[in-house]
């Protein structure tokens, strides 16, 4: 599978020939701001603002319109992978510093992990050979689907879309399948093998829920974090720096 290709197919504009974000391993620098799109600001990336960055392109769909859920899409679209796992090193880091949650702000985010951190992406593999960030993508689209949210037309809507990209067919296979399955908080806590991968895979998730505001959500979340085993104190710096980067991106 072609992750680069996957993710550019999620996040671009359908029948939208400009690519938009940082796809591929190509990463902005310079922290939050380099993520964000540099001293201009995050909107200054693309065409019309803030307004119609994530409109249009498969992922707003599988994330639904909620306020929450469309900042962690343009946050996506900003950063790639890059800044989940960014997301997920700094909330680390503070938590073995043992600082307060929120401690940090958004703008000392790194915009990448270091190299041998347990973070960065490249390193990353699972036993198959496959990069984390195939595991994102598939917590993302599972957490996305916990409200129910997917069911019925809108899923059937986004397999007819997936169809449509200009993917090969093991790719489009990759993202049908997921499309087709049920959330599953269990399936997603099998994926990591570390602490930090299963730090990432929360931060894909939360991402993608948003607020968590839903008792489903609420429970799908509980769930993975029982069973990956992640630390209540350690959760709690995940949130906050989620929190904080998606407040970052709804105001620039």
């Amino acid at each position: 599978m072609n992750l680069g290709n996957i993710l550019e197919g999620l996040m671009r504009g359908q029948g939208d020939p400009r690519r938009q974000g940082s796809f591929g391993g190509q990463q902005p620098q310079g922290g939050l701001g380099g993520i964000l799109g540099g001293a201009g600001g995050f909107g200054s990336q693309i065409p019309g603002g803030m307004g119609g960055l994530a409109a249009g392109s498969l992922l707003s769909l599988i994330l639904g319109s909620r306020a929450g859920r469309s900042a962690g899409g343009s946050l996506m679209k900003a950063g790639g992978l890059a800044v989940l796992a960014s997301v997920a090193f700094k909330a680390y880091q503070d938590w073995q510093a043992k600082q307060a949650p929120g401690a940090g702000s958004p703008a000392s985010l790194p915009s990448q992990p270091p190299a041998g951190s347990g973070f960065s992406l490249e390193e990353e593999k699972d036993k198959e050979g496959n990069e984390l960030g195939i595991a994102l993508v598939q917590a993302m689209i599972s957490a996305a689907k916990s409200d129910g949210h997917l069911d019925g037309q809108e899923s059937i809507r986004i397999q007819e879309q997936i169809q449509q990209l200009n993917l090969d067919n093991e790719d489009k296979g990759f993202l049908l399948d997921l499309m087709a399955k049920p959330a599953d908080a269990a399936a997603i806590a099998r994926l990591p093998k570390t602490k930090e991968q299963a730090a990432e895979l929360y931060v894909a998730s939360r991402v993608a829920i948003g607020e968590a505001d839903t008792p489903e959500e609420k429970a799908y979340l509980d769930r993975l974090v029982a069973l990956m085993d992640l630390p209540q104190d350690l959760v709690a710096h995940l949130d906050s720096q989620v929190r904080a980067v998606r407040t970052a991106v709804a105001t620039s």
